[in-house]
């Protein structure tokens, strides 16, 4: 069997669901308790993102079954933003608890905006306003409706710089170079297929005097379901990595278990085109 139909093979849509499944009892059969939020707060993050990270893989591996790849390889986005927050959160053992606060106290200043909106409302009682500004300061929401358009982290072109930072769990291959081309594939391209730029548009588009009728993606060579696994399997990984290693199971033999990442994912991605 030559290299392209090895890679073929590694990411197929039924290896995918495998490591899923795998990565999965890993996980359970660990069976890892969160502890105080107040003194281990990246155990809730922890916890919170592999749940997202699974559901994130197994919807997009339905989106290809059913005939959406493109849709699937949107979610990957997804997938990869949350091995970005994981690794920025994990990236410092003594800034650990300081970062996942920070993210998690995003989820109550983030709400600045709706009462903003809410106490913009004429309509509203008396009564039912005071009970707003109460829930505000019992709940420590802040006064900044702004604040939901900033990054949690408060890190400017937070993507970009974390992306090209080195991780104690990196491997020895890992470059600011294999990263970046890494991240070319699970974000600067999927972001076409979240946005709906032209080239997410592109297995849509209609022939000249073609009548235009409602139909599902012409990935008629199945690019966008090669990448969607590549995505999944490195990056479902990557979550489990630094899920494991944040929350102090970081030996070998564990690490082992949860990053058999891919040879040459850029290599793979560009043989499928």
């Amino acid at each position: 069997m030559d290299n392209t139909s090895d890679r073929t093979q590694a990411f197929s849509l039924l290896k995918t669901i495998e490591v899923i499944e795998s990565q999965e009892r890993v996980i359970n059969n660990l069976r890892i308790h969160t502890r105080r939020p107040d003194m281990y707060p990246f155990d809730t993050v922890a916890g919170e993102m592999l749940s997202k990270a699974f559901a994130l893989s197994r919807a997009a591996i339905v989106l290809v079954q059913h005939g959406y790849p493109d849709e699937a390889f949107g979610l990957c986005r997804s997938l990869y933003e949350c091995s970005m927050y994981l690794r920025y959160i994990t990236q410092d053992e003594k800034k650990r608890d300081e970062r996942a606060s920070k993210f998690l106290q995003f989820g109550v200043t983030s709400k600045a905006f709706w009462f903003d909106l809410l106490d913009k409302n004429s309509h509203l009682t008396q009564s039912q306003r005071q009970g707003i500004h109460r829930y505000k300061a019992e709940n420590k929401i802040p006064d900044d409706p702004k604040r939901i358009t900033r990054s949690w982290s408060e890190v400017s072109k937070f993507i970009e710089k974390v992306s090209k930072e080195s991780h104690p769990t990196d491997a020895n291959t890992s470059t600011e170079a294999s990263r970046l081309k890494e991240k070319a594939i699970a974000y600067t391209d999927s972001s076409c297929y979240v946005h709906c730029t032209q080239p997410g548009l592109n297995s849509y588009a209609f022939d000249w005097k073609e009548p235009i009728v409602i139909r599902q993606s012409r990935d008629v060579e199945h690019n966008m379901a090669a990448k969607t696994c590549i995505v999944i399997q490195d990056y479902l990984r990557a979550v489990t990595r630094y899920c494991l290693f944040g929350t102090g199971l970081d030996s070998m033999s564990e690490l082992e278990r949860t990053d058999q990442a891919s040879d040459d994912i850029v290599g793979a991605a560009s043989e499928d085109g």
